[in-house]
């Protein structure tokens, strides 16, 4: 057993002259993790993590002292709030210990440099939570199990998470204690069929070795013939992932529509999959039904369409690329021009005025123009705007959309709409209309900048002065 743990060590990438911080409950699983790294000659730190929920939690954080202490190993207590933190963030408590248990024992390894945190999962555990994900009917990723080497995790992208146990049975690991004389702590709730996990562990494996009494080996071999394919499929995501995504900012990612749209079905569910992940890390539970309603939306037929994802993750899909948030965040708008105060930004001739995120503003006045060329031309750039001067009221300015706001736009045989109306027709993005600029003369908006210019500015025959107006992105700012 100590080669077998020798070698996945080795194979983890862990060395001896750095130090391990080590999760050690007091139960068999983690006394004969920690011993074992210690006879190979690791340096190790025990954390024990106190979670307060049972009467003898105090009087197990001091057995596993005085283990430690008796091997020479530095120990460390965390104590943490479980009952609290569940309610606060909707956890269940046995969801809400784990989540404190693992950020006491990163934090704790980022104190102490060191190179990785070890926990004690046993071939029995990657069995039971290889026969969990199958029934909750989760896909390739679930079903390989649990990884001897994870990183990134959930709670680093620096430090891994390492299981060196996982090809160690439940009893190899009584026999180790045995051998060894080592008491550990007995924590009754592992016997208690009220928890799921545990239901599986005395009331379903027995049954289904009934039909297979070898049925733990066949579930742990069958979970390494996954890890083993994924890490094929995974090359062929990594790409995939490359090829679509645009890019990455705190809160969303945003994708390319057609690239992802002509991906295989399968490798589509796995990019949904690892954004869901990105954003949300560790997040358990990610059932079919959410990745495939999202995938739907992607490759639906509507050009822009919005809906919820999982665990409040919105999937938005706008023209040719579409994005997941963690929630509608105002800098999904960061490549649309976007007013962001609640003043007038008065326009002044020949000046450049500065909007958001490298977006400008400029008018000119324009004398003794030409304009019969401008007339009869249909492909003006929808960012640029010629009125005449003489039909407006200066100055100029620039406002947010308000409540009741019309335009008279140009093409409609002088019949008004409101600006929500024209902004759904032209299919703007919902999470820009709010902050969309609009141009006003007086008390009339005369210009939506891109999309439409007032009827009653438009350049005619006769038009002898000019207000040029311009939107534009400066990329070199």
């Amino acid at each position: 057993m100590l080669d077998r743990i020798a070698n996945i060590i080795h194979e983890c990438q862990l060395h001896t002259e750095k130090c391990l911080v080590v999760g050690v409950s007091g139960g068999p699983d983690s006394l004969c993790l920690l011993h074992s790294l210690h006879y190979l000659g690791h340096q190790v730190i025990a954390v024990h993590v106190n979670h307060g929920l049972r009467p003898d939690a105090d009087k197990e954080e001091q057995q596993v002292k005085r283990f430690a202490d008796h091997l020479g190993i530095e120990s460390i207590s965390c104590h943490v709030e479980v009952m609290k933190f569940a309610v606060h963030a909707s956890l269940s408590i046995e969801e809400a210990a784990r989540n404190l248990r693992y950020t006491s024992l990163f934090e704790q390894a980022h104190r102490s440099g060191a190179q990785a945190v070890v926990v004690g999962h046993n071939a029995d555990d990657q069995v039971e939570t290889i026969l969990l994900h199958l029934l909750r009917g989760s896909g390739l990723v679930g079903l390989r199990g649990m990884d001897y080497r994870t990183l990134p995790n959930q709670w680093s992208k620096d430090i891994p998470l390492i299981r060196p146990l996982l090809s160690t049975w439940r009893s190899e690991v009584q026999d180790y204690i045995a051998d060894h004389h080592l008491t550990p702590v007995f924590d009754e709730s592992n016997d208690d069929v009220i928890y799921f996990r545990n239901r599986l562990r005395h009331e379903l494996l027995p049954i289904l070795e009934n039909y297979n009494p070898a049925i733990r080996e066949v579930f742990l071999r069958m979970g390494q013939v996954f890890r083993d394919d994924y890490s094929v499929l995974e090359k062929i995501i990594d790409s995939a992932w490359e090829s679509t995504l645009i890019r990455i900012e705190k809160g969303f990612l945003a994708f390319r529509t057609q690239e992802f749209i002509r991906l295989p079905i399968a490798i589509q569910r796995y990019i949904l999959r690892r954004a869901i992940s990105h954003l949300i890390p560790g997040l358990r539970d990610v059932d079919f039904k959410s990745i495939e309603r999202g995938r739907m939306l992607v490759v639906g037929d509507k050009r822009n369409s919005q809906s919820d994802l999982i665990a409040g993750l919105y999937l938005i899909k706008e023209g040719n690329q579409f994005m997941i948030a963690s929630e509608l965040v105002e800098s999904l708008g960061d490549d649309s021009p976007a007013i962001l105060s609640d003043d007038q930004l008065i326009l002044t001739n020949q000046a450049i005025h500065i909007l958001n995120h490298d977006w400008r503003l400029e008018m000119d006045e324009v004398l003794n123009w030409e304009i019969s060329n401008i007339l009869d031309t249909t492909d003006l750039d929808p960012f640029q705007a010629y009125m005449d001067m003489d039909a407006l009221e200066l100055p100029l300015f620039a406002r947010k959309r308000q409540p009741g706001d019309q335009i008279t736009p140009f093409g409609l045989n002088g019949h008004s709409i409101k600006i929500s109306d024209l902004m759904i027709n032209l299919k703007i993005p919902k999470r820009v209309r709010s902050r969309w600029p609009i141009i006003c003369s007086g008390m009339e908006i005369v210009w939506v900048p891109g999309y439409r210019v007032s009827e009653s500015v438009r350049i005619k025959k006769g038009t002898s002065r000019l207000i040029h107006l311009r939107l534009f992105r400066d990329r070199a700012a």
